[in-house]
């Protein structure tokens, strides 16, 4: 991967965030399976010529602070230990900061935006805290609870004043049990992923199948039903014919706004999109249109 370092930023935090290959060959870790397949592939077989800066990196120097961190555990825990699990001729692996070995919990760390808290978009940390259970399950050990310790980096004591649903701390604790039923569950997606990685390898860029609309992210296109003079909208609605119909019962002065809807994570977060037909094709595209 290429680094670039547009603001000129001191060497040291250059080296601080100079990226390496997350999987090694025949390898895929527990982050990588949350990804798309089209992603995933695409990432590897095009590292050399990636870009990224050095300012859209800061946040991973947390994960070396984290390491200080680590080293204040209880001494019945273990930290930053790589863990692994053969499904057909793949390696699942997993680095998992923290776990509890005398009450069975996983703990890991994260920085995060309120957004994420107040949205309560914990999805990806579920799949991810769920394989490091299934990894130590199948390596002999027991897990009860996964724990993420989330330090919010963007924290305003003065809206969380304002606002009930806004976090009161700058610290957030999203934890759930481990259970039987959610290993099996886990144990489903992780077989199905690695399979369909496997036959994907196989397959050209083109051909690959674009990542599904939760893996990019997407937010879908609404209709917002204004009215003269009005900042906010009258009601915001999925559907464009109910929308037009709506603003014709309100009568004069009402109008239908198109609020376009976007792949957040292909527009601003993936950085294979260079390489991918889906994004040339359908996102670029799309953002071409709405900025004409």
């Amino acid at each position: 991967m290429i680094i670039t370092n547009k603001l000129k930023l001191p060497e040291g935090l250059v080296k601080a965030v100079s990226a390496e290959r997350h999987n090694q060959p025949g390898c895929i870790s527990a982050t990588t399976l949350l990804q798309g397949i089209k992603q995933i592939i695409l990432t590897d077989r095009h590292w050399e010529h990636l870009e990224d800066d050095v300012s859209d990196r800061v946040w991973a120097i947390w994960g070396t602070a984290v390491h200080s961190l680590l080293e204040q555990e209880g001494e019945h825990d273990f930290t930053e230990q790589e863990i692994s699990y053969p499904v057909g001729d793949i390696t699942v692996t997993g680095r998992i900061d923290n776990y509890d070995m005398q009450n069975g919990i996983i703990c890991d760390y994260k920085t995060a935006s309120v957004w994420k808290v107040k949205v309560g978009d914990f999805g990806d940390w579920y799949k991810q805290g769920m394989i490091y259970a299934w990894l130590l399950a199948k390596n002999g050990f027991t897990v009860t609870k996964c724990r993420f310790i989330t330090l919010l980096k963007d924290h305003s004591k003065s809206e969380a004043a304002r606002d009930r649903q806004y976090p009161v701390n700058p610290v957030f604790v999203y934890e759930f049990d481990v259970t039987f039923v959610n290993l099996i569950k886990i144990d489903t997606f992780i077989r199905n992923k690695v399979r369909e990685y496997v036959r994907c390898q196989e397959l050209g860029d083109n051909d690959i199948p674009p990542c599904t609309p939760d893996e990019r992210w997407d937010k879908p296109t609404k209709y917002a039903v204004k009215k003269d003079g009005r900042k906010t909208a009258v009601r915001v609605l999925d559907d464009k014919e109910a929308a037009e119909a709506m603003a014709a019962e309100l009568g004069k002065g009402h109008s239908v706004e198109i609020r376009p809807g976007e792949s957040t994570k292909c527009q601003s977060y993936c950085l294979c999109c260079g390489f991918c037909n889906y994004y040339q094709d359908c996102v670029k595209v799309q953002d071409i249109k709405a900025a004409a």
